[in-house]
Parts: C-alpha cells; structure tokens; sequence
C-alpha cells in the first residue's frame, strides 16, 4: 500500500475517533487532518501549507492519526492474514485509547468506538487482500472451509451436555460457543482469537478452550506459549474437510 492509500483509511479511522470522542473537534478536522498529511509525506492532501497547531486538551487529532498512519503499516508488514492484521489493528488502538482517555469515556463509549474501528480495518484489508498484500507477498492462510465441513448439529449437542463455567459470562453460552467454533471452519485458531471475539481476558479464555479439550470437543497442536493453537476436534469435522496447517506464530 503506499501511502496516500493508507492515508485515506487513517482519516476515515481517524474521523471516527474524533466523531466518538471528542466531537467538539470537528471543525478543525479538516484543517488539523491537512497538518498531519504534510507531514506523513502527502502534501497533495492539502491545498495549502497549514502551520502546526498548539497541543490541546485530551484527544489530539494529528496523535491520533500518527498512530493509525503507523499502526497500519505495521499491520500490513505481519506474517499472517487478514484477521490477524485486524487483530493487531484493534489491539493497538485499543491500548492507545486507554492511554489516553483512561476514565474520561464510559465504558459502553469505549467498545462502541473499537467495533467501528475493527470493522472499518476489516473491510479495509478484505479490500486489499487480492492487491497490495498480495504484492508484498505476504503469507495469507488458505480461506475457511465451506460450513459443510463442520457437523453442527452433533457439535450443538455436545455443547449442551457440557457442564460450562457461564456464571456470570452471557457472552460465553453454549450457542455462541458453537457459533464462533463453526466460524472457524475447521482451521487452527489462537488463544487470542477466542480473546478477541468475546472480549475476556486471557485467564477466562484459557479456562474455556482447556474444558473444550479435556471434554474432547477441541485439539491441540503440542506447542508452548504463543505457538499454542486449537482445531475443532475430528469427530466434528465432517470426512471431505481440508485441514489448513497451524497459523505462524503471531506477535501475541
């Protein structure tokens, strides 16, 4: 991607953040947008040189692009697919926004902006995935298979007969369980991916992903630490399904 391309998603990621969080801003997003472009090496974004402007309080327009601009580039340059970049993306932007809007957002505030976040970085590399990425050579995982591939009514019985720690976790019930385990299509998957599509922390995932192994339901491919990966276990998967090999290492 050069870099007007990455320019044009970082205002657009950029605006939302503004729009969410400090809309008072707004006027001078343009203007303020023009400043950080010149400096990001695309002077043809503005029409005219614009003079740097003071800090402000809270969220800085130009910070905020900074870090999509760079956040981006470093998302593009990982060893992995689409859903790991958009991982990476949303992690990224996630610890920024708590550095530095820690108990000046509510909380519903906060996960409203990082789903707009996630999905605009995810339509943006599904985008690209046949074109700059490509170019980069970058090593894709091969797609999902069809969702014949998972037997999902007998995965949907074993998930009710298990005995699951949901106290307290509405997110993790026996149906969305079986929704993300069907969405995996049969491939290897991260600890972080469970993190990711139901916002718990490592220790909760861990807990959920371990009864799924002792229960049979998942399998693990022997390795440590962040090499770990989990696949639908085999009586699950229906006899045609095409195992992908276990995803490289990612950076988390």
């Amino acid at each position: 991607m050069d870099r007007e391309e990455r320019l044009v998603v970082t205002r657009d990621l950029t605006e939302q953040v503004i729009t969410v969080l400090a809309p008072e801003k707004l006027a001078d997003f343009a203007d303020d947008f023009a400043a950080f472009s010149l400096s990001a090496g695309v002077p043809k974004v503005a029409e005219r040189p614009t003079p740097p402007r003071p800090p402000r309080a809270g969220l800085d327009t130009t910070l905020v692009a900074g870090m999509f601009f760079e956040v981006l580039k470093d998302a593009a340059a990982l060893p992995a697919g689409s859903r790991e970049r958009v991982s990476f993306v949303r992690k990224r932007a996630k610890g920024y926004l708590v550095t530095h809007l820690a108990g000046q957002i509510t909380l519903s505030q906060f996960y409203r902006l990082l789903k707009l976040i996630e999905e605009k970085v995810g339509l943006y590399f599904e985008h690209l995935t046949g074109g700059w990425l490509g170019a980069l050579g970058a090593q894709e995982t091969a797609p999902p298979p069809e969702p014949a591939a998972i037997d999902r009514e007998t995965l949907r019985q074993a998930l009710a007969r298990l005995s699951l720690p949901l106290k307290g976790r509405r997110k993790l019930t026996p149906e969305t369980l079986l929704d993300f385990l069907t969405h995996t299509g049969g491939r290897w998957f991260r600890l972080l991916d469970f993190e990711e599509h139901f916002q718990v922390n490592k220790k909760t995932a861990w807990t959920y992903l371990n009864q799924l192994l002792r229960q049979g339901l998942l399998e693990h491919n022997g390795e440590k630490a962040n090499r770990v990966r989990y696949i639908l276990a085999a009586p699950f998967r229906l006899p045609d399904t095409s195992l992908a090999e276990p995803l490289p290492p990612g950076p988390g």
